[in-house]
């Protein structure tokens, strides 16, 4: 049997990189993970697969950070179009406010005094404002009812800008019915707070009628913290994963008497490694799969937009002994995505195993609705029990158990230390390399022996009944521009309760907190936007998709940098659509964004078949970088930008999408039509007041 807190010597490896970045957050996988910091402001964080579900936490909104530094924060910038204004930006630095409603307590009926069933919550700073799912959990004795969801704001006017927080029912016929709101918090106040340790900014905090006067039944504990946003933090993340061999602490044992679930002991066996400042982010499991991310203190206030997935990939779909877990998230303005993968066993499977990997990223769904995990994260970190064996051309033939010979040969060179020439036959850089699973991912360099089939309770002696082979891994791939450093990739012999080894990887990345808001003046006043027109565009060797053998494209842009949904014109019967830029393609409108953040920012493209009849199939997606538009418009306002990306489906490569497109910087579309309805209003009465006079005056006899 194997407990978790025996593995200890998993995290004391990898703690090196770690020691030296105590003021900042990290994340760990087991698949755990943690989050912290490290030099130069960085943030820890650790994440971590152990084939656990834990606290739900919402969704939430987040995007900020300052500009470049300037002496009375307001700068002067002539790159603009002849179209508008010397810009006005604001490079002061940003103001963020997190908030999380922890619990709610005796939320009553007015009338009746008897509790409220699924209350819900409106929380607005400024003119920014977010509404919390039905809370269903149950009351306890004391009248406490969990709520855990998390919001994040950005704040324009931290000196002026309060936070409102109102909790609801639901009446007859779906109305609203108020239950009480907080008294209002200036955020200038809480800034002046600072306070570091979450024990003592969680607070309960009564309920009133909107006007602050008459005092309401229950109240509402919130962990509510401001601060101020770093432009950039450099944070390590340690990643590890586990096959515990069907033994403790895998789902199916006795928890310890205090706990009601092995679950919720196998997170505590993690905590109680990590320490009281690490916190737990989120945790998931489905079966024996299991996988949850850690994030120290002092960084959880950068952490929002928190999602979770699973998919089956096991016998019918539906058992979960094979599949992937998955958990996202935003740190600041960096997404950042962690699957744990347990893909199907045993020699000759390869082909099984790679479709485990198309259909875990085919349906695994989190974050922007119709988006796949890799086109909507700067990193995605995929690890597990991949199960990838060493190909020697079949030597094992039906039989799971090897022959004596091979089984010695390769147990030979493992003890001989020649891993490398062993690593040829890996089944899965193979694979890689031949474009059928895990397309475009990393692995750091191979030095560890094999991790697969120990004998257990020894420190490196393996079962004859399998053939060894790096079965566990841990890979990483990021979009254009986003980079990640390896620090370490290793395993842990000494831990010998399981047929595995534990594998562990640190990383190194840059995590961005982008400046939100548009710039200042008269651009903000005439309703300046930033805009993205393509001059061309052009789809290759798509999927057919109809029975004939072609396709009906066509491109869907979306993401967190427009204000909405584009789509083109659908391109009928063709593999390689070519778009009209005059009549089939939608000029892009951005969100009211300065430039320094667009050069942060992607497209994200999602390229679908229409079909009359039935649910539109994708045809793949992708990311196209804003940079290359911003580069192009700092040359001159009028210069175009080439790109050309690769679209996936399921994680592979299914034909490409290029052309070119222009940044400009003009007043929105939107903001046109309705100056134009003023217009027209105001001329319609001033013709109506003219036709009056003219009356009125014919009637006096003055005319």
């Amino acid at each position: 049997m194997v407990d978790i807190r025996r593995s200890e010597s998993l995290f004391q490896e990898q703690e090196e990189p770690s020691t030296k970045t105590s003021k900042n957050p990290i994340v760990r996988f087991q698949s755990f993970s943690f989050l912290g910091k490290s030099k130069q402001k960085k943030a820890p964080v650790e994440i971590g697969n152990a084939h656990a579900p834990g606290d739900p936490i919402d969704p939430e909104q987040s995007r900020h950070s300052p500009l470049a530094e300037s002496g009375d924060g307001i700068s002067y910038s002539l790159e603009s179009t002849s179209l508008i204004e010397p810009e006005v930006r604001d490079t002061s630095r940003s103001c963020r406010v997190t908030v999380v409603i922890l619990q709610a307590k005796d939320l009553k009926k007015h009338m009746l005094g008897t509790y409220v069933k699924d209350p819900y919550f409106k929380i607005r700073i400024e003119d920014i404002s977010f509404k919390t799912s039905q809370v269903k959990s149950s009351i306890d004795k004391d009248g406490v009812l969990q709520v855990n969801q998390r919001f994040m704001f950005n704040v324009k006017d931290s000196k002026t800008a309060e936070l409102h927080v109102e909790v609801f029912e639901r009446g007859m016929l779906g109305s609203e019915v108020s239950l009480g709101a907080c008294l209002e918090l200036h955020i200038a106040k809480l800034l002046e707070q600072n306070l570091d340790e979450k024990d003592e900014r969680a607070k309960w905090y009564e309920l009133f009628l909107k006007d602050g006067k008459k005092k309401m039944p229950g109240k509402v504990m919130m962990d509510i913290v401001a601060y101020i946003a770093e432009p950039e933090q450099t944070i390590n993340v340690f990643v590890g994963t586990w096959n515990v061999g069907n033994t403790r602490p895998e789902c199916e044992y006795q928890p310890e008497a205090s706990f009601s679930e092995c679950g919720k002991d196998w997170l505590h066996s993690l905590r109680s490694q990590l320490g009281p400042r690490y916190k737990i982010l989120k945790a998931t499991s489905r079966g024996q799969m299991r996988l949850a991310v850690f994030v120290r203190d002092n960084e959880e206030k950068a952490i929002c937009e928190v999602y979770k997935d699973s998919e089956a990939t096991g016998v019918g779909h539906v058992m979960a002994n094979k599949g992937g877990l998955c958990i996202a998230f935003k740190f600041w303005d960096t997404r950042l995505c962690f699957v744990n993968s347990h893909f199907a066993a045993h020699v000759g499977q390869c082909s099984a195993r790679n479709g485990n990997y198309r259909e875990i990223v085919g349906q695994l769904r989190v974050g922007i609705p119709g988006m796949d995990i890799l086109s909507q994260f700067h990193h995605v970190f995929w690890l597990g029990d991949l199960n990838y064996r060493l190909d020697f051309g079949g030597i094992e033939g039906k039989s799971t158990t090897p022959p004596k010979e091979p089984w010695l040969n390769v147990v030979k060179m493992i003890k001989a230390g020649n891993l490398k020439e062993l690593l040829q036959y890996d089944e899965l850089a193979k694979e890689i390399k031949a474009s059928r699973v895990l397309y475009k991912f990393e692995e750091g360099e191979i030095t560890f022996a094999p991790t697969f089939k120990m004998q257990k309770g020894s420190l490196n002696t393996y079962s004859e009944k399998r053939l060894p082979a790096w079965c566990d891994r841990i890979l990483w791939r990021s979009v254009e521009d986003c980079n990640v450093k390896l620090l370490s990739y290793n395993s842990s012999p000494a831990i010998m309760t399981s047929d595995h080894k534990p594998v562990a990887a640190t990383f190194s990345l840059v995590t961005y907190s982008l400046p939100s808001f548009t710039t200042l003046g008269l651009a903000t006043e005439n309703d300046q936007r930033w805009h993205i027109r393509f001059t061309s565009l052009q789809a290759k060797q798509l999927r057919a998709s109809d029975i004939g053998g072609s396709s009906d494209p066509y491109v869907l842009f979306m993401g967190p940098n427009v204000i909405r949904e584009f789509r083109t014109k659908v391109k009928h019967k063709t593999l390689t659509p070519v778009w009209d830029p005059q009549k089939d393609l939608p000029t892009l409108v951005l969100k009211p964004f300065p430039l320094q953040r667009l050069e942060k920012e992607y497209l994200m493209v999602r390229v679908l078949d229409f079909d009359y009849t039935s649910a539109d199939d994708s045809l793949g997606f992708t990311v196209i970088p804003i940079s290359l538009a911003v580069a192009a418009f700092r040359k001159g306002p009028q210069e175009t930008a080439y790109f050309s990306v690769e679209l996936l489906r399921h994680g592979l490569p299914t034909g490409t999408l290029e052309g070119e497109m222009i940044l400009t910087r003009e007043k929105s579309f939107a903001k046109r039509r309705v100056d134009f309805a003023n217009k027209l209003v105001k001329k319609t009465i001033a013709a109506r007041n003219s036709f009056k006079n003219v009356i009125l005056l014919k009637e006096y006899g003055c005319g």
